[in-house]
């Protein structure tokens, strides 16, 4: 899944798709957040995307479950269904959160590692320290962690850092977070750091470069 650039075409799903129904949900309600026709706080009106969709409401209930689980809507039985409210703490979590996953997965992965993929996650690191503007660097942020997500060999570990890459992608997006002018400074040399080891190949450099790194993204 390209999580940056999510790009849907509902009229050509049917029910004959070989997606199951509530990933279709999931994928149309995500992408809806993304782009922000939804913000922190609307309600999410779960038959109007059954209609949508041209579905029952089954697989929507599917799909809004696992988005709660992600942490991007908030649920309260028989009142509402809210896209969640990206406060500060919330998305400095997230960030740390994504962070402890991705470094420990390059840990695991960068003594293996090929010259052509180590070449990858160097230049998405040096972009996110370099970039100008917060949506180059955010696109940055979310070609690092996909590119990470890429090396787990495990599935089930490989869903958990897309599915705490779409709140960090949210979190970035919508949070409005700002800690202070010294920010920038610090992201900067965090991510020459993360480039730096993994292009020397240090495993246990990378692993705590890239856990700075997320802890200094806003």
């Amino acid at each position: 899944m390209t999580i940056a650039h999510v790009e849907l075409r509902t009229h050509q799903w049917s029910h004959r798709s070989p997606v199951p129904l509530p990933e279709l949900a999931f994928q149309h309600i995500l992408a809806a957040i993304l782009r922000g026709e939804y913000v922190s706080g609307d309600r999410l009106d779960t038959a109007r995307f059954a209609q949508e969709l041209h579905m029952s409401l089954n697989p929507i209930r599917e799909a809004i479950i696992r988005l709660r689980d992600i942490g991007l809507v908030e649920v309260t039985p028989a009142r509402y269904t809210k896209v969640a409210d990206f406060t500060a703490a919330d998305s400095c979590a997230a960030l740390s959160y994504a962070g402890v996953l991705a470094g420990t997965a390059l840990r695991k992965a960068l003594p293996t590692m090929g010259d052509g993929v180590r070449s990858e996650l160097t230049a998405q690191a040096a972009e996110i320290g370099r970039a100008d503007d917060s949506v180059s660097r955010n696109a940055a942020v979310i070609g690092l962690l996909t590119a990470v997500t890429g090396l787990i060999e495990h599935p089930r570990q490989a869903i958990h850092l897309v599915e705490a890459t779409i709140l960090v992608q949210c979190a970035l997006q919508f949070s409005g977070v700002t800690r202070g002018e010294g920010v920038p400074q610090v992201r900067s040399a965090a991510a020459e750091a993360v480039a730096h080891a993994i292009r020397a190949g240090d495993s246990d450099a990378a692993e705590s470069a890239v856990r700075t790194l997320f802890e200094h993204l806003v």
